[in-house]
């Protein structure tokens, strides 16, 4: 993940994993939903706020609904983000609109990804 935006990764990963179970994500609606996914990172690693993270969260529910998401899925949307590793280094969004490499444990991964399923 060296010069990918994690935003991306988790995009493609949504996607698989919701076809791979007979779901399909609306036209722009994965991105949307990972972008929430990889704000939350941000927030909880980078520095972004607390409105900069439920600002992407309400467009993104507001433009796409729910996420199409099962928890029975996150093994292994973890598997596909982290590589099978327990963290992964990411790129993600900081609060000036750059940005922040870090590392995302799979604990901290876990947590976004319930915080999407409840957003």
């Amino acid at each position: 993940m060296d010069s990918i935006r994690f935003s991306s990764v988790l995009e493609q990963a949504f996607s698989d994993v919701a076809s791979a179970h007979g779901r399909a994500y609306p036209d722009g609606a994965a991105a949307a939903w990972a972008g929430v996914g990889a704000s939350y990172l941000g927030f909880a690693l980078c520095g972004l706020s607390s409105s900069q993270l439920r600002n992407v969260q309400y467009s993104a529910r507001q433009q796409f609904g729910d996420v199409i998401l099962d928890c029975k899925w996150y093994d292994t949307l973890k598997a596909a983000c982290l590589n099978g590793d327990d963290y992964a280094d990411a790129l993600l969004p900081g609060p000036d609109g750059s940005l922040c490499r870090c590392r995302v444990s799979a604990d901290l991964f876990l947590e976004m990804l319930d915080f999407c399923r409840e957003g």
